[in-house]
């Protein structure tokens, strides 16, 4: 039996309330409940659920959700119930650092689960409180560059490396990038994506700056035909994605499409511009694998804890692997860390398991994790993907591939 399988025995049962989500016990910080049981894991998820790049992200969060109340009725980790709190920051950044205020201060959660594209509103106070944020997406710079960040997969440095090869993969020898006007992630991958082409030689002949709310992309698909790009990068939400190949596509242009992460989704297989024009990369194993006992054990909780928003959405992609595996993630830590027996788990406990793994996979779903105390940890590996025969496919393997982005002046 791997780890993943053994993060997840017991027997108790669970509990569901709807609304604000809360799952698994109840009673204040510090305090077991009435019947004597161990106190809950509170944790916060804060989620741009609403905004301009909710169709990649609305996914994960009833992923997440759906570990919680698999793990809580098979008897929580180690005794403990998980109780989430699950916050909309509806892409406001004061909206964002309220909220997380209020999960800190006043909910007492332990750890925080980042599903926000404004976490920079909030990351310099969280840093002040000690509460780790564990797992989430993590295509953020945050991911890269705050010690108080654990991602659960690859992160944005290694995003344009990864590009890099995967147009060699199809040799293509000129590549373009459409990158989101909304939000801060897309916009700071750019000059990295730039000076990364340049490092290694490759060619970036056009990049633009498109609108989500944008009635076509007829303009842009034309001035990067007309400057020769042979790959093309959206680095945007699932449905501008969309949207651009099938607007290039009317315009006679049919270019490789190059995305990964929240960036990919099962409706991409019979999008028009993008079946069987298509190669990508995951963070972590791909969210339509069912090749490992982890996976199948994921697929299946899902299809019995999760609501119609997940797993049956076209929009279903890797953001729902990624916040289900910063549930294991999270039980994983609280297991390392020896405090299972302890009436209250704390976030320095969460904080002692992470800081204790070693090349830790997470049952084969997620590349090594090693994390370093006070220290950034990006995670420079992925997983290939790509549309053949209009189905997602993974013909190079089902594991990481791991390469450290040039550095760059």
């Amino acid at each position: 039996m791997n780890r993943l399988v053994k993060l997840f025995t017991g027997v108790a049962a669970g509990l569901m309330l709807v609304g604000t989500v809360v799952v698994g016990g109840v009673g204040g910080i510090g305090a077991a409940s009435a019947s004597g049981s161990l106190a809950p894991i509170k944790v916060g998820e804060v989620c741009s659920c609403t905004g301009p790049l909710a169709s990649s992200i609305i996914v994960g969060p009833p992923a997440y959700a759906a570990w919680a109340k698999y793990t809580n009725a098979h008897g929580g980790i180690d005794g403990h119930k998980v109780q989430i709190i699950e916050v909309d920051d509806a892409y406001n950044p004061a909206t964002s650092l309220t909220e997380v205020t209020k999960l800190i201060a006043v909910d007492h959660v332990v750890a925080l689960v980042d599903s926000s594209d404004v976490d920079a509103a909030w990351s310099k106070y969280v840093d002040t409180t000690g509460v780790p944020v564990v797992g989430g997406g993590s295509s953020g710079i945050l991911e890269d560059q705050d010690p108080n960040w654990f991602a659960v997969g690859q992160t944005l440095d290694d995003y344009f490396i990864n590009f890099i090869d995967a147009a060699k993969k199809v040799g293509a020898g000129t590549m373009g990038e459409f990158y989101c006007a909304e939000a801060a992630t897309c916009q700071e991958g750019v000059a990295p994506f730039e000076a990364t082409a340049k490092k290694v030689g490759e060619k970036v002949a056009y990049v633009t700056q498109v609108s989500f709310s944008a009635p076509n992309y007829d303009a842009q698909c034309l001035a990067a035909k007309q400057a020769g790009v042979q790959a093309l990068t959206v680095a945007d939400a699932v449905s501008v994605v969309e949207a651009v190949a099938n607007d290039c596509l009317k315009q006679g242009y049919t270019p490789w499409q190059i995305a990964l992460d929240g960036a990919v989704a099962e409706s991409f297989q019979t999008a028009p511009g993008l079946s069987n024009h298509f190669i990508g990369s995951e963070p972590d194993l791909p969210f339509f694998s069912n090749q490992t006992p982890a996976a199948k054990l994921m697929n299946s909780i899902l299809k019995k804890y999760a609501d119609s928003t997940t797993i049956a959405s076209p929009n279903y992609n890797e953001q729902a692997t990624q916040m289900y595996l910063s549930g294991p993630l999270l039980a994983a830590a609280v297991k390392d860390s020896g405090a299972g027996s302890s009436k209250t788990i704390t976030s320095a406990d969460i904080r002692k398991g992470l800081y204790s793994f070693h090349n830790e996979t997470l049952g084969g779903m997620a590349p090594p994790l090693n994390y370093k105390k006070g220290q950034p940890n990006p995670i420079d590996c992925w997983y290939w993907i790509r549309i053949q025969q209009g189905k997602f496919t993974t013909p190079y393997g089902v594991k990481p591939v791991c390469v450290k982005p040039p550095k760059i002046s």
